[in-house]
């Protein structure tokens, strides 16, 4: 928006005083103004991320307006005009509002389109969504009822006729004679006006859509996908290789086909976790690509994105140790000076009495108050030395990417690896890997508690950190008891002769971990539910074992 100067037209020199001392004081603002008036909100998380026009959506933040219609929520599809949405009711963290109709004409009927959304409180947010925060919206054709009288009428604010009948308003229905309007001409374009990385004449010679960033609409960018092409087939043991789209073959990352669930480079991140986590944190290249000098920050043709080619042979060798990682160093800068380091653990019942409470680094899983080596460099699962996509921490929030995707902080992951524990009667939500605080309440992941035991998400991952003990020999390699225990696995307590999987193996020590069930490792924690006894329908009181460490 362009501002116009406008001329005072003053009738006296005092008055000119006058007026400039105001401008002064606008321009300047009061001295002892709030701080936090003049705050810029902050979009953290919209849901649901499929909606469609007419649909309620919530926009979860921060420095919002408490109140309705006091803030201004503004909707834009890339490459069309912004449109802006009045009605809304909200607190300082939550903003309801429903999608307009004045965004249908920005959409494809029937096409769900990515539309970046940007907050207007006491000021406008600093950027739009990035995609991967940004919903995709469908504007569905707006349903049309018969009333029984040969009379259609459209839930729209006019209402339209059968043929030859009068709407009552004085205007008649259109001849169905008359021939419809043209319609409008395609745009056509001839740089990267879809922001894709990608330039027209490139996207037209393989026979993508210049005019559209993500051509099989699988929520990956079309340039995204051409670079995790080139990335995947750039061949270690001999010079790169080009990179085909369909129609013709297609055995990597493909701007033509929808394959954002696929994991081609066999890092355990599928190609749209990757994209999600390029697209939130991964700088864009300076010019169009192809571009030999540009690396994604997270490319789904490569394990370890972080690399650097040997010069001379162009091979990849990995450039991000387990020591010194930065994302670690984050994160212990923030949980230090949130007071979230060390951790202070109630070790034994009552949970509130002080004197039962002792002292933790975060990174101690085992609570034995010494931190070794493996507890130091938590991300290398591997032992490698160094990180790996799925390794790695991009949102700094102590948890690796992989946990947070599908690993161990998701619910469903311990349903799978403990299928013989019953799991506990609420699930809780996990975390996002993109996302450092999910549930906005101030807390980064890794610190935080999903079942509010008192005991941090990161110091739950795992049964063998926690424990020191391994029962590996006792399941199928998948994180679940097999159906014939060996007979090297140590026996139960009972001292029965033949292993037991139903013994209780461990029943003293600690271990016993869960993140999403508040009475593991303690039953008597502060969320615990009281007056539970043996038999109930969860672990640990559902008969289970005492417990295995498979993971």
């Amino acid at each position: 928006m362009e501002l116009r100067a406008r001329t005072l037209h003053l009738a006296r020199p005092a008055a000119l005083s006058a007026a400039c001392a105001a401008l002064l004081a606008l321009v300047a603002g009061p001295a002892t103004a709030d701080a936090k008036a003049t705050r810029y909100p902050v979009v953290t998380s919209i849901s649901p991320l499929d909606a469609k026009v007419g649909d309620t959506i919530s926009i979860r933040g921060r420095n919002f307006r408490r109140g309705k219609n006091k803030n201004t929520v503004v909707f834009k599809r890339d490459g069309a005009r912004a449109v802006f949405a009045k009605q809304t009711l909200g607190t300082a963290k939550l903003i309801r509002v429903v999608v307009p109709d004045t965004l249908r004409p920005f959409l494809t009927e029937g096409q769900a389109a990515r539309v970046r959304v940007r907050v207007l409180s006491e000021r406008f947010s600093k950027a739009f969504t990035p995609a991967a925060k940004s919903p995709m919206i469908t504007a569905f054709p707006k349903p049309v009822t018969d009333t029984g009288t040969g009379t259609a009428t459209s839930n729209d604010t006019g209402t339209s006729t059968a043929p030859g009948t009068s709407t009552g308003t004085g205007t008649a229905a259109p001849d169905p004679g008359t021939p419809a309007p043209p319609a409008p001409p395609a745009p056509v374009c001839t740089g990267d006006e879809d922001g894709d990385m990608l330039t027209a004449s490139l996207e037209n010679s393989l026979g993508l859509d210049a005019c559209k960033a993500d051509t099989d609409g699988d929520g990956v960018t079309d340039g995204y996908e051409y670079q995790s092409a080139r990335d995947l087939n750039d061949d270690e043991h001999q010079e790169s290789n080009t990179n085909l789209p369909y129609p013709g073959k297609r055995p990597y990352p493909n701007p033509l086909f929808a394959d954002s669930d696929v994991d081609y480079d066999g890092d355990g991140l599928p190609q749209l976790s990757e994209f999600r986590l390029w697209d939130a944190y991964g700088a864009r290249p300076a010019g169009s690509l192809p571009d030999d000098g540009y690396r994604l920050l997270y490319s789904d043709g490569e394990q370890y994105s972080l690399s650097a080619r040997e010069g001379g042979t162009g091979r990849r060798t990995p450039t991000q140790p387990a020591a010194g990682y930065d994302k670690m160093t984050a994160f212990l800068s923030w949980v230090n000076s949130h007071g979230y380091n060390p951790v202070f653990l109630s070790k034994a019942a009552p949970w509130y009495d002080a004197a039962n409470r002792e002292s933790f680094d975060i990174r101690d899983v085992d609570n034995d108050h010494v931190l070794d080596a493996s507890e130091a460099t938590i991300y290398d699962r591997d032992g490698d030395g160094y990180i790996s996509d799925d390794e790695r921490d991009e949102d700094a929030d102590g948890l690796t990417n992989v946990d947070e995707l599908r690993g161990r902080m998701t619910a469903g992951f311990w349903k799978s690896c403990y299928e013989k524990e019953q799991p506990y009667k609420t699930e809780y939500a996990g975390t996002d890997l993109v996302d450092r605080d999910t549930d906005g309440d101030g807390v980064v992941d890794g610190a935080d508690d999903q079942d509010h035991d008192d005991i941090p998400n990161l110091m739950e991952l795992s049964r063998y950190a926690a424990s020191g003990l391994v029962d590996w020999d006792a399941h199928d390699g998948q994180c679940k008891i097999s159906s014939a225990i060996p007979e090297t696995v140590p026996d139960g307590p009972d001292s029965n002769t033949e292993p037991d999987p139903l013994e209780d193996w461990h029943p003293n020590a600690y271990g016993r971990v869960n993140p999403f069930n508040p009475c593991m490792p303690y039953d008597w924690s502060r969320t615990c539910p009281a007056g539970v006894t043996f038999g109930d329908e969860f672990a640990p009181f559902d008969g289970s074992t005492s417990w295995f460490s498979l993971q």
